[in-house]
């Protein structure tokens, strides 16, 4: 993880889960952080947590006035070195049975939010010398995912935009890139997930574990750091290699050839062929 010390980070949605994780590890590597989040008692909460010298402040990410107000705050009259474009949220639904509010919800929220927060940080960090967006999208944006299509495609959308900006604010020294989480068990997360879902998804990881928002935090503040000062525009998959696509084993007919020890002795895991009828979210 890089040094960032004396460098100001803003996290949108850093008062729970993923956020929170950001947060942390950016604190953890010497930022002065802001957590921005719709709730003051979740984000005061999570300020005595994360330390004294951690700010708060309220705002809706689909609001663009409360949008500049934090990022002035966060700026603090100088740079906003860092902006961690986590705020977002998703709910399931068919094509067949979503109306036009709900699409509205997930694109509005996911990304138009994105949108504004970056817009406004590259304006201050344009006027300082440049400095480190990273969106938090997710592996759902990968792939196709029954029951969740407005998510998906939220973020999916996301991941373009983090494209965009990235040539668009390239001139300025700044740099945009997103994150790609797989199946991470916050808080919302795990209250909205049954047994059965979460132990597919489990299985569905080849590293064979759920993340944690620290595993996030971690991939994040090195692409905020000087480490990474020559990445931009890329989305990275931080997710156990969830999104790897994988077809069907073949063991069947590796056995014919080889013989059913060296199989046995060879444990390669069919991540297609999973118990559960729950489909995957994450």
């Amino acid at each position: 993880m890089g040094d960032l010390s004396g460098r100001r980070a803003l996290v949108t949605g850093g008062g729970t889960g993923i956020g929170f994780g950001c947060a942390e590890r950016l604190r953890a590597a010497g930022a002065t952080v802001t957590i921005a989040g719709r709730r003051g008692d979740v984000l005061a909460e999570a300020a005595a947590r994360l330390g004294d010298d951690v700010t708060t402040v309220e705002c809706d990410v689909t609001d663009e006035a409360q949008v500049e107000h934090a990022v002035g705050v966060a700026a603090g009259g100088g740079n906003l070195d860092v902006l961690v474009a986590n705020a977002g949220s998703g709910f399931p639904g068919a094509v067949l049975t979503m109306d036009a509010e709900a699409w509205e919800f997930c694109l509005r929220l996911n990304v138009v939010g994105t949108a504004l927060c970056t817009k406004h940080a590259a304006m201050v960090m344009k006027e300082h010398g440049g400095g480190s967006i990273v969106a938090i999208s997710s592996t759902s944006g990968t792939k196709v995912q029954p029951w969740l299509a407005a998510y998906v495609v939220s973020k999916a959308g996301l991941d373009m935009f983090v494209r965009c900006a990235a040539i668009e604010l390239a001139p300025h020294g700044i740099r945009v890139n997103s994150v790609q989480p797989g199946y991470v068990p916050t808080e919302t997360m795990a209250a909205a997930t049954s047994e059965q879902l979460a132990a597919t998804l489990t299985r569905a990881t080849p590293l064979g574990r759920a993340g944690t928002p620290a595993d996030i935090g971690n991939a994040v503040a090195f692409l905020a750091s000087d480490e990474a000062a020559w990445i931009t525009g890329q989305a990275f998959g931080v997710d156990g290699g969830l999104n790897v696509p994988v077809m069907p084993s073949m063991a069947s007919i590796a056995e014919r050839l080889y013989g059913p020890e060296v199989i046995a002795d060879v444990a390669i895991p069919d991540l297609t062929a999973l118990d559960g009828a729950d489909g995957a979210a994450s």
